[in-house]
């Protein structure tokens, strides 16, 4: 008997960590669903040497697919493509299946129409995209088995009930005009609302900050009777956060993951309203990027 051949679904990644894991929990849904194969999509570090491939040391089970010159098969399959919405997106090669890139921040009704290979294109920060496969991403996206024996001790203790990860995201937030313009900078304020929150519902709450500026960390930890606390990578500031039992999470898709890592029910999930700064907040939707539960302050 002649076995089926199972569909081989691409994810183009990009971004930082919270980005990729975003763009890979949509493909190993899509595979999951379709009962097909997962290949991760490096090019586009190599072609714009922006960030780097941040998933390697999680057990995603993907293969790692680095790209390369199309064949002419695939050239002509591309310049077809302009039309529907695939034009800008290189194609690994060999691979002849179809192009899907996302048309909206908010969830994309037409990825349920998926079928077959497809490369899949996009950002996908919705978790519409994967909730049918949350076993799969869990299991995905545990990164238990990569840290160092300093964050397992870290680690320790994290998951009491008062333990509270607060994150702060400065980095190209703070540092580059353009990215700035996109995401703003969260202020004081909304961190205050959020503390004075945790306060009243977690008696002996335990503040842990993160960030990607250590100085800033130490800052508000001391000026918020709490700990600053660092992983030696953002793998492990990501696993770190994830097993406090409370977030107050920045407008980053980093925090998000952290948030949405810690599976227990019990735990507060405070999130800002303001993901964006406000002009493009005005533009984009923003509504399914939250799970059921979370705060919005």
């Amino acid at each position: 008997m002649t076995e089926t051949r199972r569909p081989q679904i691409l994810v183009q990644l990009h971004g930082g960590l919270g980005n990729q894991l975003f763009q890979a929990a949509a493909g190993l849904a899509l595979a999951e669903r379709l009962g097909g194969r997962v290949g991760f999509d490096i090019s586009r570090f190599r072609d714009k040497g922006l960030r780097g491939f941040a998933l390697a040391a999680l057990p995603t089970g993907a293969e790692v697919v680095a790209g390369g010159r199309p064949g002419l098969a695939a050239r002509l399959l591309a310049k077809a493509e302009k039309l529907g919405g695939g034009a800008g997106i290189k194609r690994p090669a060999g691979f002849r299946g179809g192009i899907f890139v996302e048309r909206q921040f908010h969830f994309d009704e037409r990825f349920e129409a998926i079928t077959g290979d497809t490369l899949i294109a996009g950002f996908f920060q919705s978790p519409r995209y994967f909730t049918p496969a949350e076993a799969r991403i869990r299991a995905a996206f545990d990164a238990g088995g990569a840290m160092s024996p300093t964050a397992l001790r870290l680690g320790d203790g994290l998951d009491a009930a008062e333990t509270v990860a607060v994150h702060i995201r400065r980095g190209d937030y703070a540092g580059d005009a353009k990215a700035r313009a996109v995401h703003g900078v969260l202020g004081d304020d909304y961190y205050e609302r959020a503390l004075a929150l945790i306060r009243r519902a977690v008696p002996g709450a335990r503040i842990k900050v993160f960030s990607d500026d250590a100085g800033v960390a130490g800052e508000r930890a001391a000026a918020w009777g709490g700990e600053a606390v660092a992983g030696a990578s953002a793998l492990e500031d990501l696993w770190l956060m994830s097993r406090c039992r409370h977030h107050v999470i920045a407008n980053s898709s980093f925090s998000w993951w952290s948030a949405w890592l810690d599976r227990r029910a019990d735990g507060l999930r405070i999130a800002p309203r303001q993901w964006f700064a406000r002009d493009k907040l005005i533009a984009t939707y923003t509504g399914d990027l939250f799970p059921e539960g979370w705060i919005l302050l």
